[in-house]
C-alpha cells in the first residue's frame, strides 16, 4: 500500500535534478502513468503477476523465473556484472552455469525493475509544437538497455524468447510464449486466477500474459528516498555533504542526460565502455554502441554497473566519466560528425570531467541519497505450478 500511495502522490511532488524542473511536464506524465495503472492494475491483476513472475514454469527447462535475475535481495537486480539465466543454479553473484557452457551468459547487466512504470518520464519539453513531452504514454515507454521495444507488456514476453534467459534449447524462438500460454492453460490455479483478473470465457492468452506481468512491475514503486523527502520539505532529510553532492552532480554535468524526476533521460548515448571479457562478439547496442541512460534512483543499491557490469563501484563510474575518453576500439573518441557510419562516444559523455576526489565522493553520498529500500520484497510461499518459487535459486 505505501508504495501504491507514493505511485499516485508522485504527481504532487517536484522532483527532478538540474537548475529547471519541469514540474508541469512530471506532474501531467505522471497523471497519464497513474491513469493507466489504475485502469490496468486491480489486485487481482498484480497478485496474478506476482505469480507469475515467481513461476518457472515459464521457462523451457522450468529452472528459471523473472525473478531469478530480478530479485528483491538485490533491488529487483541480481547483483551480477552479467546474467545467468537458463542452465545455470544459485542466485545473484554466487549463481553458477550448470549447462556445460551449452548456454551462453546474457550479454547485458541485469536493470531493477523498481520503478520501471514511469520510464520514459524525463521533465523535457517538446521542442516543436509546444506542450509536454508525451514520450512516456506507456505503450511508448522505452524498455532494455538499447530500447528496442516499448512499453512493459511487450517487454514482459522477450526474456521468455531468449535463448539466454529463460526459454534454453527447449524449443523454438517462435513457438516459446504458445508453449508457455499451453502451460499456463493446463493448470487449474492458473485458469480461476487469470478469470478473476480478466472475466471468465477467455482463454489464457500471450496478451493476458504480459498485461498480468506489466502490472506486477508496475507496482513495483520507490520513491520515498531522502532525496524525494528533502525535495518535500524535510530539512534533515539530506546530510551536508549530500547537499554539496547534488550541487556537483550538476555543476560537472552529470544532469545533462541524468535529469528530471527518474534522473535520465532516456536517451541512447555511447560512451564506449570496454566490451565484457565473455563476450565473444561485441555488444553493439543499438547497432552503432549506444545504449540506454538508466535512472539513477536506488543507484546505489545495484551494482555492478554499465550496460555490461564492468564497473564495479559507483566511483569506478566517476572515474570512467572524468577520464572522458572510450575504452572500446568500437567506438571512436574522433569528435567528428557520424556520416561515416563510425560509432563515436556522446559529446554529453565527453563534458563530464574535472571531478576531484571529494567531488567524487560527494556525489556517491547524493546519489546514496536516491535509495528507498521500503519496496515490497514480498516471496510467495508458493507459485501455482508447484516449482520451486524464482527458479533454482538455492544449492542444487
Amino acid at each position: 500500500m505505501r508504495n501504491r500511495v507514493a505511485l499516485l502522490a508522485l504527481g504532487t511532488l517536484t522532483v527532478a535534478a538540474g537548475a529547471a524542473w519541469f514540474t508541469g511536464a512530471t506532474m501531467a506524465q505522471t497523471r497519464q502513468t497513474r491513469a493507466t495503472v489504475e485502469a490496468a492494475s486491480s489486485a487481482d491483476l498484480e497478485e496474478l503477476g506476482r505469480l507469475l513472475f515467481w513461476d518457472p514454469v515459464l521457462s523451457g527447462a522450468r529452472d528459471v523465473a523473472c525473478a531469478t535475475c530480478h530479485h528483491p535481495d538485490f533491488a529487483y537486480a541480481d547483483g551480477r556484472d552479467i546474467s545467468l539465466g537458463v542452465g545455470a543454479v544459485g542466485l545473484g553473484p554466487a549463481r553458477v552455469d550448470k549447462s556445460g557452457g551449452r548456454i551462453p551468459v546474457v550479454k547485458r547487466n541485469s536493470q531493477t525493475i523498481l520503478n520501471t512504470g514511469y520510464n520514459g518520464i524525463d521533465g523535457r519539453r517538446r521542442r516543436r509544437g509546444g506542450g509536454d513531452r508525451a514520450s512516456t504514454a506507456p505503450a511508448s515507454a522505452p524498455m532494455f538497455w538499447d530500447s528496442r521495444v516499448r512499453s512493459l507488456e511487450t517487454q514482459a514476453l522477450e526474456p521468455i524468447k531468449a535463448l539466454e534467459e529463460m526459454r534454453g534449447t527447449s524449443y523454438p524462438e517462435d513457438k516459446a510464449v504458445d508453449v508457455v500460454v499451453e502451460r499456463l492453460r493446463a493448470l487449474p490455479e492458473y485458469v480461476t486466477r487469470f478469470e478473476h483478473a480478466f472475466g471468465a470465457g477467455t482463454p489464457i492468452n500471450a496478451a493476458q500474459l504480459s498485461q498480468a506481468l506489466a502490472a506486477f512491475e508496475r507496482s513495483l514503486v520507490a520513491m520515498d528516498s531522502p532525496f524525494d523527502r528533502s525535495r518535500a520539505g524535510d530539512t534533515d532529510a539530506l546530510a551536508p555533504q549530500q547537499r554539496r553532492g547534488f550541487d556537483t552532480f550538476d555543476d560537472v554535468g552529470c544532469d545533462r542526460c541524468h535529469r528530471g524526476t527518474m534522473f535520465s533521460d532516456f536517451d541512447l548515448e555511447a560512451e564506449g565502455v570496454a566490451e565484457h571479457p565473455l563476450l565473444s562478439v561485441p555488444d553493439a547496442g543499438d547497432g552503432r554502441f549506444r545504449f540506454r541512460t538508466p535512472s539513477l534512483r536506488n543507484v546505489a543499491l545495484t551494482a555492478p554497473y554499465m550496460h555490461n557490469g564492468t564497473l564495479a563501484t559507483l566511483e569506478d563510474v566517476l572515474r570512467f566519466y572524468d577520464n572522458g575518453r572510450s575504452e572500446n576500439p568500437n567506438v571512436s573518441n574522433d569528435p567528428g560528425r557520424n556520416g561515416d557510419g563510425a560509432a563515436r562516444v556522446s559529446r554529453s559523455f565527453r563534458r563530464v570531467d574535472d571531478m576531484s576526489e571529494r567531488e567524487m565522493q560527494d556525489i556517491v553520498a547524493f546519489l546514496e541519497s536516491l535509495s528507498d529500500t521500503n519496496f515490497d520484497r514480498t516471496i510467495p510461499a508458493h507459485v501455482p505450478s508447484g516449482l520451486p518459487p524464482g527458479g533454482f535459486i538455492g544449492s542444487h
